[in-house]
């Protein structure tokens, strides 16, 4: 697994020992680092440790420090985080820890209550084995939470049919290695397949959550609602008279692609929870 540089490359990052609060921006949106850290907070009044994967600058990093810090707890003795380009983290409460260059995580077996990766997977080659490492790191019981840019909205949806390119992903340069302007979005992944690498990596059950739900996406889903309605029930008729049993498998993954919820959200956020050590 390999991660494409991304926009915070070009930081010009403090030295530690400045004396004034470094500003830290959010590589992912605001709505995004907001409904992760409403998912991730039960766990952290409950003395969870955290990993923060692929954390950029430090942002969601120093949203959930800042969080245990006003409730009298030590971040560093909750959090920690990583990335493959560790220089740029800003969040000076914890140290962030280099990814390795063949994309194995940096941290033990079954180290971590949760871990969070926000707006990472669509950046990496290798998403398969990013599922893998997260469910290695996890202890028994353990949860991930992954964003990504959803690419089942009804816009991401109507401009794949135009230009055969979701929103947020373009075409990329050829002849550049690290496509910078371009954000590094590589590898597209709807919910269905990221659920599926999930469930291939050995989790025991996946949901899903959503940021917010954007009105451009209400206003396209009054047009091309109906189509999407009626396509997508012929779809899961002639899919369950062929493949009743892949299916039945399939029916809560399947029934989430179309919801309203998932024709509107900017993100999806899976939730993954890593199966507990039998009794």
């Amino acid at each position: 697994m390999q991660q494409i540089s991304r926009e915070v490359n070009d930081v010009a990052v403090p030295a530690v020992g400045d004396a004034a609060e470094v500003e830290i921006r959010p590589i992912s949106h605001w709505s995004t680092n907001d409904k992760v850290f409403e998912l991730v907070r039960p766990f952290l009044d409950n003395g969870a440790l955290v990993a923060d994967i692929g954390a950029g600058e430090g942002f969601f990093s120093s949203k959930m420090g800042k969080y245990l810090a006003s409730v009298g707890k030590d971040p560093s003795a909750s959090l920690s985080a990583c990335d493959l380009f560790p220089e740029y983290f800003r969040y000076r409460a914890i140290t962030c820890d280099p990814v390795l260059m063949d994309g194995r995580l940096p941290y033990a077996d079954s180290t971590f209550d949760v871990a969070c990766s926000l707006e990472v997977v669509e950046h990496l080659e290798d998403q398969f084995l990013f599922t893998r490492e997260l469910l290695r790191i996890l202890k028994p019981g353990g949860t991930a939470i992954i964003s990504t840019p959803n690419v089942l909205n009804i816009n991401s949806r109507l401009r794949t049919l135009h230009s055969g390119f979701a929103v947020l992903f373009d075409p990329l340069s050829l002849s550049s290695k690290d496509p910078v302007h371009t954000s590094g979005h590589i590898n597209p992944v709807s919910y269905y397949y990221l659920a599926y690498m999930l469930a291939r990596a050995g989790f025991d059950k996946v949901s899903v959550e959503y940021d917010r739900l954007k009105s451009s996406a209400r206003g396209g889903l009054t047009l091309a609602g109906p189509f999407v309605a009626i396509g997508n029930a012929l779809f899961r008729r002639r899919f369950r008279q062929r493949s009743p049993v892949v299916e039945a498998e399939n029916k809560a993954i399947l029934d989430s692609m179309n919801s309203y919820k998932m024709l509107c959200a900017r993100s999806v956020i899976a939730i993954a929870r890593k199966a507990s050590i039998p009794a």
